[in-house]
């Protein structure tokens, strides 16, 4: 009860709003926005999107921002074969909680859009229209200053339909920001970055849309404005100053920032620097302050250093951050490859000890009998070791054709990062805890070291060694294509004390000789072998004389495969997947990989109408248990099907349907004939009746289905002189438990967005509307969410002065039942059922927050922004939160 008050709580304080598109497209950037009521970046620690292709085991990740309380981050589909993606966001707050979208499970339940082809409209010249383009002259450098666009056009107004033209800048359409006549169009704009520039002028009827003409320009410095063409090795980059006041629950707490980047290219040579840093950096937390460099020489070759984010496989790393080094280099036409990674995964993290507390235990007629003695952390002071990776893979042909390729990654802790007590001797090395204990407590510690209990257990080092295989061919222009990887997983979950000694080894019962234990030592560099390896990888049994003996073998609980074959036609894309991950698995660099799970999926999607139409169909059948070592195995089956209307004119709405229907069993019946009639779906313990008769409790049984609906719909309008963008999406996810009285879950979410753009005055509007409704326990608990947000954009002095501002109003009402258990008044837990108590928690909450600011472009390169941000949560008995921040911007 106490868990669902306290995330009732966050989710009021923190609703995140996000309008899933209706579709990515390939080679194009696809903007995402997930706004948070009442967040501040002084609350945040990092935020992730996780993504994954078309249902994988693992998700990749990339970091995302927060900026004005919206995240926001561009996704390109990299994945070439992929017909579909699903991703979630999570948030970790410098508190220690968490945020997620979706917030029922994320990773089980992400968000899914599927990938269409990049959409190349041709438009028909009109070619009743002459013209004359007066400035800027196609392919020429102008300044910021002297960016005049006009045209003179020529025609007979008789041989054109009814119709209008439009003017458009970087596909923007500025027409209602223009100067127009019957044959005379000029637009002044300001604020103009340096770098290329597009206009195209079209002309649009009831029916078409017609293009007149289209060329580009560029921005350039007021010293190269002579020049013909742009100097495209001149660097471009922007730095970034903020000042930073907020008042969180009462506290102050003022930061400040820097943030720079720069990119540019230097004949063959792409280069880019980036750096972030605040004074909010803490060494009890990972790194706050980022900076990298990234440098490119055509295809051939890429070099990373700094805080980079490699990817070499699913199951190994996909994205996750490190402060390193990140490397690769194709030879011979891609045919000979090469990647290389090496630096921090996680830096280290001083432990902060508090007191040792002694407690005698005594007897019910006071007596001591017993002394207890407790070591804890201070200010939630528990720490981290410095984690070492080191990676690399080699491949040996062109990824299209042919390619076979070797992976191997290690992850270690180091054991000698931070002062870490497991013990009395270590504790004994630290006068100030030692002085605290008296002489008999001394010494009875140091007879038996392991009486000294640490709060939450002392930290234990890792280490972990993956080493895989990969092989990807195509034929057929590479549109038939599989790919094939395995990879093998050995993890030591605490490497104190090194590899086994022969004596270490006699101490728990194995029996190895000096030969082995001296290969043990010298493949420690790989791996640590000991006592603490998830699996151990030796077996004992007898000879033909009875005397026992060890042997290496390869377990399989430590392996993960992928393979995939797929076809990929104008018309058609078909996709067969087989995974097996064993249970043992696991990769330290990436945690998301779902393991124990083995089973095929099936894809088929039809492309129609010239890509205007796209239908999916999915069949996806898995198993848990897959090398056998547990009682029962439970089956999921699958069944997805997705249509998608991508319609190329905008007066035409695009839609997106999906459907999931989802079965899992173990095939375990539901009986216990012990508790009253009616309750056996709510008995504590499931039983089975044994071939002899006795009656056994066994495995839980687990049957339950699942419905899963989504749509989106997005579609332009104009009303009112004014061009409207309507966004609606619905989803809603039921699961029915047949075995558990209290299993059932059932969600529904609403969210509606409408962003309108002003024709006689420059104003730019949105309002959203969301609701969400989660019920779980068959009636537990259920919490309803509804926000109503709405803002705008306003802009003056020729757009070199926007105004904006943002009110938000979130409600969240919560309604909770404690599960009890009934004992009937007797010692047999097979009489044990689940009710629901009497006694019903309502709490609710509800966040007000307004924002407001402004930005002042002086010129091309200057430019300053100011929020302010106030936040009221009702019923936390807290003050306001309020920030006030100021950023100064130099763009070069």
């Amino acid at each position: 009860m106490l868990s669902i008050f306290c995330s009732s709580n966050i989710w009021a304080q923190y609703n995140i709003q996000h309008q899933p598109l209706v579709a990515f497209e390939r080679a194009e950037d696809n903007l995402l926005e997930f706004s948070v009521t009442g967040l501040s970046r002084g609350d945040i620690q990092e935020a992730n999107l996780f993504y994954r292709y078309d249902g994988d085991f693992s998700y990749q990740q990339q970091e995302i921002e927060l900026q004005n309380g919206v995240f926001s981050t561009v996704f390109n589909v990299e994945n070439e074969n992929a017909g579909s993606v699903e991703y979630y966001l999570e948030i970790n707050l410098l508190s220690g909680e968490s945020l997620y979208y979706p917030a029922n499970l994320p990773s089980e339940n992400p968000v899914r859009v599927e990938i269409i082809e990049k959409r190349e409209i041709e438009l028909q010249t009109l070619e009743e229209v002459d013209f004359t383009i007066l400035s800027p002259r196609p392919g020429k450098g102008v300044t910021t200053d002297d960016a005049l666009i006009a045209l003179a056009l020529f025609y007979d107004s008789a041989d054109l339909d009814e119709g209008e033209f439009r003017l458009l800048l970087d596909n923007t359409d500025v027409t209602e920001l223009a100067d127009t006549s019957t044959y005379y169009i000029s637009y002044i704009p300001s604020g103009l970055r340096s770098g290329a520039h597009k206009l195209a002028l079209h002309y649009v009827t009831d029916d078409e849309t017609f293009l007149v003409t289209e060329w580009e320009f560029f921005v350039v410095g007021r010293n190269q404005a002579s020049f013909k063409g742009f100097d495209k090795s001149k660097p471009v980059g922007q730095a970034e100053l903020t000042a930073r006041n907020q008042v969180l629950a009462g506290d102050i707490n003022n930061a400040y920032t820097g943030r720079t980047r720069l990119s540019g290219t230097y004949g063959a040579l792409r280069y880019s620097l980036n750096g972030y840093f605040t004074s909010q950096e803490s060494n009890r937390l990972q790194p706050q302050n980022r900076y990298g460099i990234r440098l490119e020489i055509n295809d051939w070759w890429k070099f990373e250093a700094g805080h980079v984010f490699p990817s070499m496989s699913r199951f190994t790393i996909s994205g996750r951050r490190i402060n390193g080094i990140n490397t690769s280099l194709h030879l011979f036409n891609e045919n000979i490859n090469f990647q290389f990674i090496h630096g921090e995964l996680g830096r280290s993290i001083d432990n902060l000890y508090g007191s040792l507390e002694i407690q005698q235990i005594e007897s019910s007629a006071g007596v001591v009998v017993d002394t207890s003695y407790t070591l804890r952390y201070s200010n939630q002071g528990r720490g981290a070791f410095k984690r070492d990776i080191t990676g690399g893979r080699v491949g040996f042909g062109n990824p299209e054709k042919f390619q076979l390729g070797f992976q191997a990654l290690k992850v270690q802790d180091d054991t000698t990062s931070l002062y870490n007590i497991r013990d009395y001797y270590d504790l004994s090395n630290n006068p100030d805890f030692r002085s605290k204990l008296s002489s008999a407590d001394d010494a009875k510690l140091q007879q038996n070291p392991g009486l000294l209990n640490i709060e939450g257990g002392s930290l234990r080092p890792r280490d972990n060694l993956l080493i895989g295989t990969d092989l990807r061919f195509g034929l057929h222009n590479n549109r038939i294509r599989f790919e094939s990887e395995a990879v093998v997983s050995a993890l030591n979950d605490d490497i104190y004390g090194g590899a086994f000694s022969v004596e270490r080894a006699d101490e728990l019962g194995f029996d190895i000789d000096q030969k082995q234990a001296d290969l043990l030592e010298q493949l420690s560099w790989l791996i640590i072998i000991n006592e603490n390896m998830n699996t151990i990888p030796i077996r004992f049994s007898d000879d033909e004389n009875g005397e026992s003996e060890t042997g290496f073998f390869f377990p399989t609980s430590i392996i993960a495969s992928n393979s995939e074959l797929s076809f990929r036609y104008p018309t058609n894309n078909f996709r067969l997947q087989y995974r097996w991950i064993g249970p043992n698995f696991n990769s330290l660099a990436n945690s998301t990989i779902r393991k124990d799970i083995a089973g095929f999926t099936l894809t088929d999607r039809f492309n129609l109408l010239s890509n205007r139409l796209y239908i999916t169909l999915g069949y996806e059948n898995l198993n848990d248990n897959v090398v056998g070592n547990r009682e029962t195995t439970t089956n999921t089956d699958t069944y997805r099907t997705n249509a998608s209307w991508y319609p190329v004119t905008k007066d035409l709405p695009r839609v997106s349907l999906g459907f999931r229907y989802r079965i899992r069993d173990n095939g375990v019946a539901r009986f216990n004939p012990e508790v009253p009639v009616g309750f056996e779906n709510a008995a504590v313990q499931n039983l089975r009746i044994a071939e002899n008769g006795d009656t056994l409790t066994t495995t839980y049984p687990r049957t339950n289905n699942t419905i899963n609906f989504n749509t989106s719909i997005t579609q332009q309008i104009s009303l009112l002189d004014m061009l409207h963008d309507l966004s609606l999406n619905f989803s809603t996810l039921k699961t029915t438990d047949e075995v558990f009285a209290f299993g059932d879950v059932k969600s529904s979410a609403v969210s509606l967005n409408v962003t309108s753009r002003f024709s006689n005055i420059p104003l730019r509007s949105q309002l959203g509307i969301t609701f969400n409704n989660t019920e779980t326990g068959s009636g537990q608990s259920s919490v309803n969410i509804f926000g109503i947000y709405a803002g705008g954009n306003y802009f003056l002095m020729d757009n070199q002065l926007s105004l904006n501002g943002r009110f938000a109003i979130t409600s969240n009402k919560t309604s909770s039942r404690i599960v009890a258990i009934e004992d009937n008044g007797d010692t047999n837990s097979l009489n044990n059922y689940y009710f629901l108590g009497d006694e019903i928690a309502n709490p609710s909450f509800a966040t007000y927050a307004l924002q407001a600011g402004a930005e002042y472009t002086l010129n091309e390169y200057h430019a300053l922004i100011f929020d302010a941000n106030l936040t009221n949560v009702s019923g936390q008995n807290r003050a306001n939160d309020r920030i006030v921040q100021l950023r100064y911007v130099f763009r070069f």
